[in-house]
């Protein structure tokens, strides 16, 4: 007798442990999905950008007297970067500018460490920031007759609009700015005190996935 109560005992022990277990099981199997950042059409999440833009730049210092002109020019724009969610890509960026002047060329390359936001992940808006070095050379112009090879700090900001972002092949335009910080440059004529240049831009680019 006592063997069949034990047996009983046991086995309603059991029957109520897989009753509660029940809701935590169709629990489980209600969750819903994580969503994941690969985007759709088959797309990785590696991209790659290259364009064109058509900028304006501007130079100069803290103690210049004189109004430095605007110039303008085409530019070249390359960015290498990874989608790390569906709202945030970061990566690094190249800008490159030739400036014809009456004295010679004066070249600027930016290369930023950059960053991506999209405020909607489905639309293709977005806003970028970034920050890094920029190298220019032949820096001649009105500064003096010799050729100057200089390094800066670089800022970049800007936003943009994406057609087909979650393509595999895309289009974007964009508008930005990057801001060089030179501090003092010797020149044979003397030094010359917190030399800036900002170069505003306007492009298209394509996006490979």
């Amino acid at each position: 007798m006592e063997c069949v109560v034990n047996l009983s005992l046991h086995t309603w022990l059991r029957a109520l442990g897989l009753l509660a277990l029940v809701p935590t099981m169709a629990f489980a199997q209600a969750a819903p999905q994580t969503p994941s950042s690969q985007p759709a059409g088959g797309a990785s999440n590696v991209w790659f950008v290259a364009g064109g833009a058509f900028a304006t730049m501007r130079g100069d210092c803290q103690t210049c007297e004189e109004d430095y002109p605007y110039r303008h020019s085409g530019a070249v724009l390359v960015d290498v970067g990874y989608r790390v969610n569906p709202r945030m890509d970061v990566g690094t960026e190249v800008f490159w500018m030739p400036i014809e002047t009456s004295q010679g060329t004066i070249r600027a390359t930016h290369f930023d460490a950059v960053a991506q936001f999209r405020p909607w992940g489905s639309q293709g808006f977005f806003l970028k920031g970034g920050a890094g070095m920029a190298f220019v050379r032949n820096w001649v112009d009105v500064i003096g007759s010799d050729s100057f090879n200089e390094k800066a700090l670089s800022v970049t900001i800007g936003a943009g609009w994406v057609f087909r972002p979650r393509g595999r092949l895309g289009l974007q335009v964009f508008g930005s700015q990057h801001a060089l910080a030179m501090g003092d440059l010797q020149t044979a004529e003397g030094p010359i005190e917190d030399v800036i240049g900002n170069r505003w831009s306007l492009g298209a680019a394509v996006i490979i996935r």
